[in-house]
């Protein structure tokens, strides 16, 4: 592990201990000695001007709202006009933004939560039924009685038929897509389309990996998105039972043919940008905030083994979950995809994140 990440590590935790015993309105920022040491990026900055060109379009829309950032009331046109400055500079000066991030913002002492991640899968479909693809996709029915049905209401019977809008091969597929909040549609002409999220039917979300382990089906240590699909695909006689615990349903959208769009979007609107975008509890977290993220992430080499490596980047907070609850839980977009994909599944560590305050000659 290099020096400057592992000093980095243990001054964030560090940190997140002695924030913990403070109340939120009681924060104050770190000092610009430890700020400058926090504004190490592992990606170099790749995809940040994207991620806060997504930010500013968001201010943009609400100028003079005000955002409670780290107990400072911010306007969406101070948010707007620091993060443009940053990426005015990414485009000139890339060598220096770590300097230029250290002499004009500071950090609000970070919180420490669990780190999970997200992705958004690419699955094999179509848009008819046929006899290799038969598990529907529903749009968000209008019928508000239709809305509120449980999972096993809708997997059990017709009570949404004429509401399909493209089926995957496997009811497994199927259910992650449900997890993950959208996908990419491989259909058979080669042609892609955006699986995007509509709606839901408002029904508690349960997480059926707790399920499993509390029943004694998988151990916790052995626990990711790829061993409880393994299950549920080795124990077809016990599967829909176990689905059914997770009552909550998603309905899609599809993108129109021959838009090209593929970039999946969050819950303010706006695309997610890999690596860069997180999904944060909205009642903690001030919407589009820009913040640094430190902890572990997997990664795989050419034969597929796993190790564990720290990362410290700027993310934004562009989305939402269902299972996002609470100051103590994030989750990282980490793109489309197979490899995305192994890394989320697998992505479930003990991490920091705390928010950047711009000064006041930025705002």
């Amino acid at each position: 592990m290099p020096a400057f990440i592992s000093f980095l590590l243990t001054l964030l935790f560090s940190q997140c201990l002695a924030a913990h015993a403070v109340a939120e309105n009681e924060r104050t920022p770190l000092s610009p000695q430890a700020s400058a040491v926090l504004f190490t990026d592992d990606l170099t900055y790749q995809g940040l001007d994207s991620a806060l060109k997504t930010s500013c379009r968001y201010y943009d829309n609400a100028p003079e709202r005000n955002f409670e950032v780290c107990g400072q009331r911010l306007s969406g046109r101070q948010l707007s006009r620091a993060y443009s400055q940053i990426i005015s500079r990414l485009d000139k000066q890339p060598q220096d933004i770590g300097l230029f991030l250290s002499n004009n913002f500071t950090l609000c002492p970070p919180s420490s939560l669990l780190v999970t991640g997200y992705y958004t899968p690419i699955l094999s479909g179509s848009l008819s039924p046929t006899s290799t693809y038969s598990f529907p996709l529903y749009t968000l029915p209008g019928q508000a009685e239709l809305r509120t049905l449980s999972r096993a209401e809708i997997d059990s019977g017709k009570l949404l038929k004429g509401h399909a809008i493209a089926y995957l091969a496997s009811p497994v597929d199927l259910f992650f897509l449900h997890v993950q909040g959208s996908g990419i549609l491989k259909l058979t002409d080669g042609s892609r389309r955006l699986i995007s999220y509509a709606g839901d039917n408002g029904r508690p979300y349960t997480s059926i990996g707790k399920i499993l382990i509390q029943e004694g089906k998988l151990q916790r240590e052995e626990v990711s998105l790829a061993t409880i699909s393994d299950y549920l695909v080795r124990h077809p006689d016990q599967r829909q039972r176990i689905l059914n615990l997770n009552e909550r349903y998603i309905f899609f959208r599809l993108s129109d043919s021959g838009s090209g769009t593929t970039l999946p979007s969050g819950s303010l609107g706006y695309p997610l940008t890999p690596e860069r975008s997180v999904a944060l509890d909205a009642t903690h977290y001030p919407p589009a905030i820009l913040g640094m993220l430190t902890g572990i992430r997997p990664h795989f080499n050419k034969s597929a083994n796993v190790s564990w490596q720290p990362f410290s980047r700027l993310v934004t907070n562009q989305d939402s979950g269902a299972a996002i609850k609470g100051p103590h839980r994030l989750d990282l977009y980490m793109g489309s995809g197979e490899q995305a994909g192994q890394a989320a599944g697998l992505m479930k560590e003990k991490g920091s994140f705390a928010i950047l305050i711009p000064n006041l000659s930025l705002r």
